[in-house]
């Protein structure tokens, strides 16, 4: 059902489940104002963020099945110096830490040509942040002019999650605790949230060691790195966050095999496009 808002060219949609994923090129003003203008006047390094746009929004469609990409349920805008993707649809938590492990890989290429051609820019490099929640679609405008974009607490967080991997030297990607709990269950039957209740409960060592043992192996299966509890504006409790474990998400490593069936929900055509660019992008080829 679609909400009228107060002005009758607006529409509020209720919220449903989503992730978002926000993406944000490292070292933007800098290289705009020391990159110059070409020929036509245009400033040579919007080339580049173009590039950077492409090339994120190329990994999100990937993360999503061949038969979703022609009508996918996906919101996209921009964020000037980069881009705010948010996945809609029953399977948006597999597409967020899907996409997560591809822009790790995939933006690193990108990055490492805009550097590579321009010695005499300051480096580019980039932070991506990906949480879980719900979003509501807001439209509003007039007969020649529109806005229609989406709003929630889990793309505030994302936000938020994104801006650390700018103090987090190890890690460019972080992964929020609701995405992790969402495929943890989906995946694997149980949450962290779940284990360490009955953790706390435990009234032997014995429980108290099995209960952390399975918390280990669902995380080693997810592929992630638990790094800490962070304290992040807005939310009113430290947020366990994660980032991709380097070491697995490389092609031949079988937890991450397993993993990548479960994230396309095992489409043998959407597995191949995933190894195909992951390997491609692992070997820097």
């Amino acid at each position: 059902m679609t909400i009228a808002a107060t002005d009758p060219g607006s529409q509020v949609d209720p919220p449903v489940p989503a992730t978002g994923v926000i993406v944000d090129l490292r070292n933007f003003t800098p290289n705009l104002n020391a990159a110059g203008v070409d020929e036509r006047g245009t400033n040579r390094f919007c080339y580049t963020l173009a590039d950077f746009y492409a090339a994120t929004l190329d990994h999100c469609m990937l993360a999503m099945a061949p038969a979703e990409r022609a009508n996918p349920q996906i919101s996209v805008s921009s964020t000037g110096d980069g881009l705010l993707v948010v996945f809609m649809g029953p399977r948006h938590f597999a597409h967020g830490l899907l996409a997560a492990f591809l822009l790790e890989a995939g933006l690193v290429e990108t990055c490492d040509r805009h550097n590579e051609a321009n010695p005499q820019l300051p480096s580019v490099s980039f932070g991506v942040g990906v949480e879980s929640g719900e979003v509501s679609r807001i439209r509003a405008g007039t007969s020649v002019a529109g806005v229609d974009t989406v709003i929630g607490h889990c793309v505030n967080i994302a936000a938020r999650i994104e801006a650390l991997t700018k103090l987090l030297a190890s890690a460019r990607v972080l992964v929020g605790d609701s995405t992790v709990e969402l495929c943890a269950e989906a995946f694997h039957g149980q949450t962290f949230e779940s284990l360490r209740a009955q953790e706390r409960t435990a009234t032997n060592d014995a429980d108290r060691i099995a209960l952390q043992k399975r918390m280990n192996e669902i995380n080693r299966e997810l592929c992630l790195t638990f790094l800490d509890r962070y304290a992040l504006k807005g939310v009113d409790r430290p947020l366990p966050l994660y980032r991709p474990d380097e070491s697995a998400t490389c092609g031949g490593v079988q937890r991450f095999d397993r993993l990548l069936e479960h994230l396309v929900a095992s489409d043998p055509e959407h597995l191949h496009q995933i190894r195909d660019v992951l390997c491609h992008e692992c070997s820097g080829t």
